[in-house]
């Protein structure tokens, strides 16, 4: 704290943020909701049965012929951690960097940086204090772009990117859709992105897969709804509490 008074004080800009960087990461385990929002239970073959009729039934999985592991939702839980936490206490507004979207352990940015340059320039044009950046780098960047605890590696950088929402985005022309397997459904294209956007439109998938069950083996198709529309926006109450924004509604 004393050193980012002395940075503000010199009108170190480039100190000062760091420092405030710093103060801020000491709120990084307080924005993890880490509660656990369902119990798995090792079943009998008549107890799983019973345990489809409850409310609380999620999902089961046959471990062998009278052993099912069964997940079922707990009576209660909390979750106190309001999401901005996570990604805005750090006024990243402020800086040239557009916030497009996030997962558990990634984020995407847009960089107004140099027009003049591919994007392998990443943040060199939007540096101020270039000398403070050298020296304090390697606090913030891992190398080569490895995984680092606490550290930031650069997965992949291009010149677009379209997200519908967390997991389901495009970047240089390779696309993010989880629970849906792309290479069975050619369909799922950068066109189908934009007309949800645009149109509303709602794309549909069939997986399948291979399964076996007492030495039989045979094959699923499960149809499903891959994009059905864009949410990658959250309002947030004056309770600090957050919910999906939504057409027409206010909070």
């Amino acid at each position: 704290m004393n050193l980012r008074q002395q940075a503000k004080d010199a009108k170190n800009e480039g100190l000062g943020q760091f420092c405030k960087l710093i103060l801020n990461s000491a709120f990084g385990g307080d924005a993890l909701n880490s509660e656990k929002y369902s119990n798995t239970r090792l079943l009998s073959a008549n107890k799983t049965f019973i345990q489809h009729m409850l409310g609380g039934f999620i999902h089961s999985t046959e471990l062998n012929d009278d052993l099912y592991a069964v997940q079922v939702d707990k009576e209660s839980c909390r979750c106190n951690t309001c999401l901005q936490v996570a990604y805005f206490v750090l006024d990243s507004a402020k800086f040239w960097m557009h916030f497009v979207q996030g997962d558990t352990d990634s984020l995407t940015w847009a960089i107004s940086g140099n027009p003049n340059r591919g994007p392998d320039q990443l943040f060199e044009e939007v540096i101020k204090d270039q000398r403070f950046f050298d020296t304090y780098k390697d606090c913030a960047f891992s190398e080569n772009g490895q995984k680092q605890i606490l550290h930031i590696g650069v997965e992949k950088q291009g010149y677009n990117c379209i997200a519908l929402s967390p997991k389901n985005y495009i970047i240089n022309d390779e696309i993010v859709l989880k629970g849906i397997i792309l290479d069975q459904n050619p369909q799922i294209n950068e066109q189908t992105f934009m007309d949800c956007i645009n149109k509303g439109t709602i794309a549909t998938a069939i997986n399948t897969t291979l399964s076996q069950r007492k030495g039989v083996m045979s094959r699923l198709q499960m149809s499903k709804n891959a994009i059905t529309g864009s949410h990658t926006k959250m309002i947030v109450l004056s309770n600090q509490s957050c919910l999906p924004f939504i057409n027409n509604i206010k909070a």
